[in-house]
């Protein structure tokens, strides 16, 4: 990253056509029963598996933070908990493509896919392998 940058507002504001190929709207038009076909039936069901283990952990994690309990047993956590209700599908979806010899770089809210490549390799990768890697 540069120490300085200079810009020189007549050539930043010179005339001129932005130009790009056109961008597809709304031109998905599958319905639930023909995504259904492409998986396996098991593979749906640890799908769902790990997004209901994802949001368990958020709403687990939320509590702890906000009200410092979680199902009736106290606890004081004052560090950061940036949640992603309702982006557990996207951390899953990644973990469910990849594989042992694929990386991923989370974000801030990089635990939830952490929980999802875990358990995506518990499922995938023989015990001893697993803790290899561990």
């Amino acid at each position: 990253m540069p120490k300085s940058l200079v810009v020189d507002p007549k050539a930043v504001r010179t005339p001129g056509t932005l130009t790009f190929a056109d961008i597809p709207l709304n031109v998905y038009q599958k319905t639930l029963k023909d995504v259904k076909k492409q998986f396996p039936e098991e593979d749906l069901k640890h799908i769902f598996e790990d997004m209901r283990l994802i949001r368990e952990f958020e709403t687990m994690l939320e509590g702890i933070r906000t009200v410092k309990t979680y199902n009736g047993i106290e606890y004081s956590y004052t560090g950061p908990a940036h949640c992603s209700h309702g982006q557990e599908a996207f951390a899953v979806g990644e973990a469910y493509v990849l594989d042992t010899n694929d990386y991923s770089l989370g974000t801030h809210r990089a635990h939830a896919e952490v929980l999802a490549r875990a358990m995506s390799a518990i499922r995938e990768l023989p015990e001893d392998e697993l803790y290899k890697i561990m």
